[in-house]
């Protein structure tokens, strides 16, 4: 039996040969192969020109501690913004390599940015507009606790992490992080930071 190595990666997609090909080649950028997304360290949403949005959309729901990337995406803001939207961390683009696909699995595993500076800068514009609607009232609905979650998150600390700095179980920090995005109406840990960020002093 080969032992695992690296970040565990797991796949959604409705084709078995782009599947059975990256199951083979992936291990050889030091990623091991996972078939439940439940086990993965990161997982890929084959997106397919945007029909399966809703499917990334509901794998990032069920899995919101695991950063979740959209792969085979069109290169237009519409389709790369959907994406993220639906809670995808990151993208990789219908003519990337598969240096370029694996290079953005480890990233999102290290919680690094996955997307151009132009897309940010919109995500980021939409991000404020949200709170100009009324999102910058629900910091306001955080916990005392919430908001030591909170900050600990924006330290880029893990769930365990959390659970030792404030001498509480693993699971009460789970607890306390979906209350949290359910609050804040978002879908990931890293967007957490933004929100509170564009809230402002006093939210």
């Amino acid at each position: 039996m080969r032992r695992e190595r690296g970040p565990r990666v797991a796949f959604v997609t409705d084709t078995d040969v782009f599947r059975d090909a990256l199951a083979e080649m992936l291990p050889r950028y030091g990623l091991t192969v996972v078939e439940r997304a439940s086990d993965a360290n990161v997982v890929l949403v084959d997106v397919v020109a945007g029909a399966r949005v809703s499917a990334l959309h509901d794998v990032a729901a069920a899995e919101p501690e695991t950063p979740v990337l959209a792969i085979n995406v069109r290169d237009a803001d519409p389709d790369v913004l959907a994406c993220i939207e639906a809670g995808a961390v990151g993208y990789v683009l219908q003519r990337a390599s598969l240096d370029d696909l694996a290079d953005a699995a480890h990233r999102a595993v290290r919680d690094e940015p996955l997307a151009s500076p132009h897309v940010i800068a919109t995500l980021m514009r939409r991000v404020a507009a949200l709170s100009e609607d009324g999102r910058k009232g629900t910091i306001g609905s955080l916990t005392s606790r919430e908001l030591e979650v909170v900050e600990l998150i924006e330290q880029g600390m893990s769930n365990k992490e959390i659970a030792a700095q404030l001498s509480i179980a693993v699971t009460t920090v789970k607890n306390h992080v979906h209350s949290i995005l359910e609050k804040l109406k978002v879908h990931r840990r890293g967007e957490v930071a933004w929100v509170v960020r564009s809230s402002g002093p006093g939210a």
